[in-house]
C-alpha cells in the first residue's frame, strides 16, 4: 500500500540516484532537483500538509526525476558548456 512514508523514501532514493547520474554525466542540476530537496524537507506525518497532497507531489517529482534521467543530455547543459576562462 502506498503511504506518505513509502512515497517519501521512494523520492529520497530516486533523488539520490538522479543526483549521482547528474554527477556521472557531468550535467548541471535544475530547479526540479531544488524543488525535490525542498519537498524532502517536509517529513511525512506533518499535520499541516494533507497526506494525499504530499504523496501526489512526491509521486509527481519521482516522475520528473525519472524522465530527467532518461533525457538528461537534451535537458541539462554540460559542465564544459558553462565554464568561464
Amino acid at each position: 500500500m502506498l503511504t506518505p512514508e513509502s512515497s517519501y523514501w521512494a523520492l529520497l532514493a530516486v533523488q539520490a540516484l538522479h543526483l549521482m547520474h547528474h554527477r556521472a554525466a557531468k550535467r548541471h542540476i535544475s530547479y526540479a532537483e531544488v524543488t525535490t530537496a525542498v519537498v524532502l524537507c517536509v517529513p511525512p506525518g506533518v499535520g499541516w500538509v494533507p497526506p494525499i497532497m504530499l504523496m501526489t507531489v512526491q509521486l509527481a517529482l519521482i516522475t520528473v526525476q525519472v524522465i530527467g534521467s532518461a533525457w538528461i543530455r537534451p535537458l541539462s547543459p554540460t559542465w564544459a558548456a558553462t565554464k568561464t576562462s
